[in-house]
């Protein structure tokens, strides 16, 4: 079953006499329920504006998206925000969690803005803390606790409301190699434990290496695509291998992990 469908996609910037600049042409995507597939390309090769489109931030020139079998363009303002906060769950490189909120009230946000019953939500903040491993800093603030585990709050807070599909952004950026080996170890748990579908942009192989399939884009345009066996570190080389292929500029590439 198809939770994600882009047909066609194609993002034009520019208007009239000026430049115009094809940042997608004709990207076509299917993320069936369950999958975690990576986005890689190299700079400026259109996967920041992929994102932004699937994540119904940003309209496609032409062509179309559909998410559940719902096409965000033709929703109102109103219905849009609605169904972004309980269709999609979103992880960013910043974390982007209150201070001013404890580690708990960051992760259950989504469930209060819809009303749902304490003992639903206590249910599965438990749930949640337990698999990413956050249990003992639920009290904590923001500032008292570690980069990843801010990321693993961010994770638990993008899944508590159960979306459809998971929107990662290079959610490692800003770690450390342990702190992003763990951070990565939650998001696997969480597709193979819970059935979460993800979909990740990243530059980082390490990353990308925990994904069961990875797309890569170059010049806005589909390039080519690998699928994972039962062997990560094989499958670590192979995108190596596919990235040395694409060529490009990788200067923003991170440290190689093992």
């Amino acid at each position: 079953m198809s939770v994600l469908k882009a047909q066609g996609l194609t993002k034009v910037y520019g208007s009239k006499g000026k430049m115009l600049y094809r940042a997608l042409n004709d990207i076509h995507l299917d993320i069936q329920k369950g999958e975690f597939v990576g986005v890689m390309g190299p700079s400026g090769s259109g996967k920041t504006t992929l994102l932004n489109i699937l994540a119904t931030i940003d309209k496609p020139t032409s062509g179309k998206v559909e998410i559940g079998g719902v096409d965000p363009t033709v929703l109102n303002d109103k219905k849009l925000a609605l169904f972004r906060r309980r269709e999609l769950g979103f992880i960013f490189q910043d974390f982007n969690l209150l201070d001013t909120l404890s580690i708990q009230e960051n992760i259950i946000l989504p469930l209060v803005l819809d009303n749902t019953n304490i003992k639903e939500m206590e249910k599965r903040l438990q749930q949640s803390a337990e698999l990413l491993g956050i249990s003992g800093i639920l009290d904590k603030r923001t500032y008292e606790v570690s980069g990843g585990q801010k990321q693993r709050a961010a994770i638990a807070r993008a899944m508590i409301h159960q979306p459809a599909i998971l929107l990662a952004d290079e959610l490692t950026g800003n770690l450390d190699s342990k702190a992003a080996k763990d951070v990565m170890d939650s998001l696997r748990d969480l597709n193979e434990q819970m059935g979460a579908t993800i979909m990740m942009v990243t530059h980082d192989p390490f990353a990308a290496s925990y994904c069961k399939r990875i797309v890569f884009i170059k010049d806005g345009a589909f390039f080519s695509e690998i699928r994972r066996g039962t062997n990560r570190q094989a499958f670590f080389q192979q995108i190596l291998d596919s990235l040395s292929v694409l060529g490009g500029n990788f200067d923003e590439l991170s440290t190689v992990r093992n």
